[in-house]
């Protein structure tokens, strides 16, 4: 199994059953300064298999989002019992 990291998606396209998605790296370019989009893969899915897709990635971004949510409350408590502390 090889591991692909992408920065990003420069496109998805659907052709014959098949979802083709364009997978971005980040590259130096000529100029050492400035980094470049480069397409490093493409994400062949059957379209019977997209929504299943679609939904994990949903579902992963939710639990993401509850997460930080989670930490920004546990981080505004510790600073009001800080400053309860401090009075």
């Amino acid at each position: 199994m090889n591991d692909i990291f992408a920065d990003g998606i420069r496109s998805i396209a659907v052709a014959n059953g098949v979802a083709r998605i364009e997978l971005l790296q980040l590259r130096r370019g000529e100029s050492k300064n400035k980094l470049d989009p480069e397409v490093t893969a493409v994400l062949l899915l059957p379209v019977a298999a997209l929504k299943d897709f679609s939904n994990q990635l949903a579902g992963t971004l939710e639990k993401l989002d509850q997460a930080a949510k989670a930490r920004s409350a546990e981080a505004r408590g510790a600073a009001v019992e800080s400053a309860l502390e401090n009075l």
